[in-house]
């Protein structure tokens, strides 16, 4: 046969073999002890470290769905689907961002949502498409006891193959939130912290706690967060943050 079954010709095509048709659907080893050991420490920067480390050259799988692009208004005056799209499946964060989803197996995707389809994806290829989807999130292996939560910093520091440090134990970060505060009298302490102890899936990726001097008028303590807001380094490498004043 010369052609195809829609009648395009075979010659002059080249055909590239299948990355994944030997794919058992098992998780990868590597990355699946990495992602319970950072569930078993979620405060340790090195287990976080460790699951962007084991995700490069990882295949992973997206959740695909069918999707309507077409309706209409069947014989018994119903509405019906004419033609459909497959789409990716994406969710909403707690703070309102999109956020996408990636397993390391086929069951655990299976299990989370029974009708959609695992397709197999190289971890650099699904975290390429989020930050083009503008999706600032990419949550692994959701709805499992070893879910963990990529954010923004982390995602773009693995599409780049850049090494990456949660921001809470990046001594730069540190260095440039100590720099600002020197603007500020008022503040005689500053300590970092993960943002929550579950960092590793929910929460404020950083807590700065201020020991502060005295009462501190709304308007200063707005003052010192829009200078770390306008600050380039903590623009790039902090994902979210939540302040938490003391008595110094």
């Amino acid at each position: 046969m010369s052609t195809d079954s829609a009648g395009q010709p075979w010659e002059g095509r080249s055909l590239a073999p299948n990355p994944f048709s030997g794919d058992t659907g098992e998780a990868d080893a590597a990355l699946l002890t990495a992602l319970e050991t950072a569930a078993g420490a979620p405060l340790d920067p090195e287990a976080h470290r460790g699951v962007v480390t084991a995700l490069s050259g990882t295949r992973l799988y997206a959740p695909i769905v069918p999707l309507a692009v077409d309706h209409g208004v069947g014989e018994n005056g119903l509405m019906v689907d004419n033609s459909s799209d497959m789409a990716m499946v994406r969710l909403q964060a707690a703070d309102g961002r999109e956020c996408t989803p990636g397993f390391s197996a086929i069951p655990p995707l299976t299990s989370w949502h029974p009708e959609a389809r695992p397709v197999p994806i190289e971890a650099e290829r699904l975290v390429l498409g989020a930050v083009e989807a503008e999706s600032q999130l990419v949550v692994l292996d959701p709805g499992t006891a070893r879910s963990f939560l990529l954010r923004r910093p982390a995602l773009f520091a693995f599409a780049q193959g850049r090494p990456w440090t949660p921001s809470w134990a990046d001594a730069e970060v540190g260095q440039a939130i100590a720099t600002i505060a020197e603007a500020f009298p008022w503040l005689a302490t500053i300590s970092l912290s993960p943002g929550s102890a579950r960092v590793h899936v929910e929460g404020p990726e950083l807590g700065i706690r201020l020991g502060v001097r005295g009462d501190v008028d709304e308007s200063e303590l707005d003052r010192f967060q829009h200078a770390l807001a306008v600050d380039a380094l903590i623009i790039d490498r902090v994902d979210s943050l939540a302040l938490r004043l003391t008595a110094a």
